[in-house]
């Protein structure tokens, strides 16, 4: 449905006080700026309080986007918002929120909130926090839109009154997010044939038509499909958000202009879904000459498997990556043992023995499609370190090489440190 916007003031070129070298000049307003302002926050006040079930908050944390959108649920009481998130859909947080002027209209949730504040609170891993806002100017209100933007980020985001309970939205955008798995997709815009990239991991769409045409857009997951940061413009025709149908893989929608558009999604090859490698697995290597009975367990994230079977006091950590339906054995911290850090290490055998304890070596582990006996075949994880093998190594408290670590035994693949040669792991 087109949003009409009806803006109750226009104060993005009203100054905030007036002055005037002329005395006697004419005033141009009935009513101060501060009272006019005052209004203005009183009417958008009144419009947040008064949506029945809240609304769903199209939140983009850096102003890179570099990690799309994010769908949060808010509902307003006079001087408290509840939260919820797509970051955790089970929880409802409730915080006090303010109506501020500080260079423009603005809605502040400047009580802490662990999830309205998560993208904007450093971490130890994140000193710099994800570059969120938790400040948000007003631009513009209307009775079902409310256009803001991040004070820090600068990005445009929208509040859209909803039609169900927050905890509804999020939960139903939660399921968006985690079945919109499509590699890409084609069809027709307006008698146009177009081609969408999709990167469901950094959440970015890329339209291509010809004459060598592209437009590329940031996107967040919604109840019903996907809403682009900005509307995309195709061959002249304008959209600004998709239905997505998981059974059938399609994209439906309708151009501001009421062209009906419908894109049939694609799957990457060897893609397997995060749940299918749940279970037993033998895993082989040594050239197939050595194999042991592995489990691969879901870790609580549902982002990552944890691994077991190889060593009775190693679990390693393996991450789904959502865009191509593979896993990702990585270089990793493993242990500790006599002060020193145990690191399971990429290793290169067939290129002279190199090692490396970066989490950017290591393997993908991708299924041959088959559906009977399921097999994942190892291969390198980046082009410039040829990953064949793995060696458990130390790291000593000031980070430098300790050497190969060679027990306890407990700590050890078949009372060896290197797992050499990898083949495959077949599901039992």
């Amino acid at each position: 449905m087109k949003i009409k916007y009806s803006f109750l003031l226009l104060l993005a070129t009203m100054p905030l006080f007036l002055t005037s070298c002329l005395h006697d000049q004419e005033d141009v307003f009935d009513e101060p700026a501060s009272t006019r302002m005052q209004t203005y926050l009183s009417n958008a006040k009144s419009t947040l309080t008064s949506a029945e079930h809240g609304w769903a908050f199209d939140y983009y944390p850096d102003r890179k986007l570099s990690m799309g959108g994010v769908a949060y649920g808010v509902q307003f009481s006079d001087t408290a918002a509840t939260v919820t998130c797509v970051l955790d859909p089970g929880k409802k947080e409730t915080s006090y929120y303010r109506m501020t002027t500080d260079d423009g209209p603005v809605l502040s949730f400047d009580s802490y909130n662990t999830l309205m504040h998560y993208f904007a609170t450093p971490s130890s891993s994140q000193y710099q926090a994800y570059d969120g806002d938790f400040e948000f100017v007003i631009d513009s209100v209307g009775s079902d839109c409310i256009k803001v933007h991040g004070k820090r980020s600068l990005n445009t985001m929208y509040l859209r009154k909803l039609d169900k309970s927050i905890e509804q939205y999020t939960t139903d955008a939660k399921a968006m997010m985690d079945n919109f798995i499509l590699s890409g997709a084609t069809g027709t815009i307006g008698g146009t044939e177009v081609t969408a990239s999709i990167d469901v991991d950094s959440q970015w769409f890329t339209f291509d038509w010809s004459d060598s045409s592209s437009v590329s857009t940031a996107y967040i997951p919604t109840d019903k499909g996907v809403r682009f940061y900005e509307p995309v413009t195709i061959a002249g025709k304008t959209i600004t958000e998709l239905a997505y149908d998981a059974k059938t893989l399609t994209l439906t929608g309708t151009t501001t202009d009421g062209t009906a558009v419908q894109l049939q999604g694609k799957l990457p090859d060897g893609y397997m879904p995060f749940a299918d490698y749940a279970g037993q697995w033998t895993f082989k290597y040594d050239l197939g000459q050595k194999s042991v009975d592995v489990t691969l367990t879901p870790s609580e994230d549902g982002q990552s498997y944890i691994l077991s079977g190889l060593a009775k006091n190693i679990n390693l950590t393996l991450n789904y990556e959502k865009s191509t339906g593979r896993l990702i054995l990585a270089s990793q911290e493993v242990g500790t043992y006599n002060g020193n850090t145990i690191m399971l290490c990429a290793w290169n055998i067939a290129g002279g023995g190199k090692l490396t304890w970066s989490t950017q070596a290591g393997v993908y582990l991708t299924w041959d499609g088959n559906t009977e006996q399921p097999t994942l075949s190892f291969s390198p994880l980046s082009e410039s370190f040829q990953t064949d093998s793995f060696i458990l190594w130390t790291l000593k408290s000031d980070g430098s090489s300790g050497g190969q670590f060679n027990g306890p035994t407990d700590y050890l693949f078949g009372g060896s440190s290197r797992l050499r040669n990898l083949v495959n792991m077949v599901k039992k």
